[in-house]
Parts: structure tokens; C-alpha cells; sequence
């Protein structure tokens, strides 16, 4: 028999679809997971990174849920631009939709020209020092930093996936769809009827900020912050999110019709 919900999660940069294992554990009476690689992650990773290959990766995934329960569409970071590209590209596919730590893009061409540069560089430095230095270099980012507070058996397991990451793939997802090449959703994000929960971090400012701007622009949306976690705060905090999720699902996907 179904569940009640069926959550389709997107992970970040350098992630896979196994960080969010421990929610799929705790939350498993409720929700069934699934838990797909994004185009340039994993050990056999796609290297067609580009918005179009990304929109048909999430979709192929959305054809094998089970329609009968209620679909949800989570992101987180990466995957959160990832999951509103999709969520805007089909507006009738989801019941709810969640996106941690989101961007929906930079704005103005000379600040999209500059982010492309940069990732550019990132990607050459992934593919000329490999995966095990670029991990060195990318987790002591101030904004990547605080997943070291990530629970300890959770952080060994990340760290195994990242370890198992191709220096061509990384480096193509910088190039495709890094944030420079993401296009901008600003203009669109307000078309949105779909209800949504924006979760942040309580010490990651930058993005609650642009959480806060999102939810007015939304027609339908609830934000959250988790105390004491930062840029990734279902890693870092995850029973905390459990309860915001389930909470939130709860109380609002399930009055929702598609």
C-alpha cells in the first residue's frame, strides 16, 4: 500500500542522492523516498549537465512515483535550483514542493558573466589537483563549512559518496549548470501556484535573506529556519528538519488538490 507522500529529493553539489538516507530512514511510516544522482554526480555520473538534461533527469524520476499518494519535490542547494526549474517547467506535476537553501538565480548579465568565470576556474582546479584536494579546498568554504557539525556516522558516509565523485563530472556541473549558466527565475517564481516550504539555515544569512524575498513573491509558501545550522540544515540538524517536514506536510500538502 502507498504512503501517504512520496518525496522525490534532489541533492546539492558534490552530493548524491544517499545524503538524505538517514531522513528516508526516520521518516519512512510516512514517506517514501527516492533518491536519483543528479547529470555530473556519482561514480558514472551524466555529463550532459545543461538545464534541459537536468529538467529530463528529475523528470524520468518523477515518472516512476507512485501517483496515488501525494508527490513532493525536494531540493537542497544545487538541487533546490534543480527542483524549481522543474516545479516552473511543470507546474501540474507536484503537490508541494521544498526547497532548501535556494537561489533562483543571479541576477543581471555582468553578474552572471563574473560566476561564470569563477566557476570556470573551480572547474579547472577540480580537474587539474582531483577530487581529493578539490574536497579539501570546497568543504572549508565559509558557506560549505559548517557540514563538519553534520552528525558524525552521516558525515563518514558523505564523505565516502564525495570521494567516489568523477574530476570531469564535478567539473561539468560547474560548467552547465553552476549558477553562472542557471538561468535566471526571478521574473517567473511568482507564476508558482504550487505550495511550497523554504528552509534555511538560522546562521546562513545570505540565503535566508533571499528565502525571505522569495516568500513574498511566491502565491503560496511557508518558511522555516532551524536553529543553530547553517547552509545545510537537513544534514546538519536532521531531526530538527524531520519535524519541520513532517509538520509542515501534514498540516499542508495533504488539503492541497492536484
Amino acid at each position: 500500500m502507498p504512503k501517504p507522500f512520496q518525496i522525490l529529493a534532489l541533492h546539492g553539489f558534490t552530493g548524491v542522492g544517499e545524503d538524505f538516507s538517514y531522513l528516508a530512514e526516520t521518516t519512512a511510516e510516512m514517506i517514501d523516498w527516492h533518491l536519483p544522482n543528479l547529470p555530473g554526480h556519482g561514480p558514472i555520473p551524466t555529463l550532459d549537465c545543461s538545464p534541459k538534461a537536468t529538467i529530463d533527469c528529475v523528470e524520468q524520476a518523477r515518472l516512476t512515483i507512485d501517483p496515488s499518494s501525494k508527490r513532493v519535490l525536494l531540493g537542497y542547494s544545487m538541487g533546490a535550483r534543480a527542483a524549481l526549474l522543474h516545479a516552473l517547467a511543470y507546474s501540474n506535476a507536484w503537490d508541494a514542493l521544498i526547497l532548501i537553501s535556494v537561489n533562483p538565480g543571479i541576477e543581471g548579465e555582468d553578474a552572471r558573466a563574473k560566476r561564470r568565470l569563477s566557476d570556470g576556474l573551480l572547474a579547472q582546479k577540480i580537474e587539474s589537483e582531483g577530487i581529493e584536494a578539490f574536497l579539501e579546498y570546497w568543504q572549508a568554504q565559509p558557506t560549505i563549512k559548517s557540514q563538519s557539525t553534520i552528525p558524525e556516522s552521516n558525515r563518514l558516509i558523505m564523505q565516502r559518496n564525495r570521494l567516489l565523485q568523477t574530476p570531469n563530472g564535478l567539473a561539468d556541473s560547474l560548467r552547465q549548470f553552476g549558477q553562472g549558466s542557471f538561468p535566471d527565475l526571478w521574473p517567473q517564481v511568482s507564476n508558482s501556484g504550487i505550495p511550497t516550504l523554504l528552509v534555511t539555515g538560522e546562521m546562513d544569512r545570505k540565503y535566508s535573506d533571499i528565502s525571505c524575498r522569495l516568500h513574498k513573491l511566491l502565491q503560496q509558501s511557508s518558511i522555516g529556519s532551524i536553529p543553530r545550522s547553517g547552509h545545510s540544515p537537513h544534514l546538519e540538524a536532521p531531526e530538527l528538519f524531520a519535524d519541520l517536514l513532517i509538520n509542515w506536510l501534514s498540516s499542508k500538502a495533504p488539503n492541497q488538490q492536484r
